[in-house]
């Protein structure tokens, strides 16, 4: 009997260290994870804005906007401006949310470049012949 009684608070004491170690790796699956990295610099926005406005240019310098398109290109190029130096100004979630949303409406508003299509061989041997 005596053995029957030193057997039962050590299989008491394994189950409640089972349990709690159990436990302990539940509550680790269900913990919000902790933030890792820098935090998003305040001017990424402005750098976003400056990548956008090169990349308008660059369609209007490449002829792929015609005059057709530009006073709604200017036009959304100027709000992506204006709503982003607010959110600089500001630093609030909601002038960000606008600047984001200026720019989205900028970049969708630029056209998609297609890759060229490969040149015609003979095109391109008489390209490599000198004069």
């Amino acid at each position: 009997m005596s053995d029957r009684k030193a057997s039962l608070p050590t299989t008491v004491w394994r189950s409640a260290t089972a349990l709690l170690v159990a436990g302990g790796f539940l509550a680790g699956c269900v913990a919000r994870p902790t933030m890792t990295g820098l935090p998003p610099s305040p001017n990424s926005r402005l750098y976003a804005y400056l990548i956008a406005h090169g990349m308008a240019r660059g369609a209007l310098m490449t002829g792929q906007i015609g005059p057709e398109g530009l006073t709604r290109l200017v036009t959304l190029d100027r709000a992506a401006q204006q709503a982003t130096v607010n959110a600089l100004k500001l630093q609030s979630s909601s002038a960000n949310r606008q600047a984001d949303q200026a720019l989205s409406s900028l970049l969708a508003d630029l056209p998609q470049k297609t890759p060229p299509s490969p040149p015609d061989p003979s095109e391109q041997t008489q390209k490599n012949r000198l004069p």
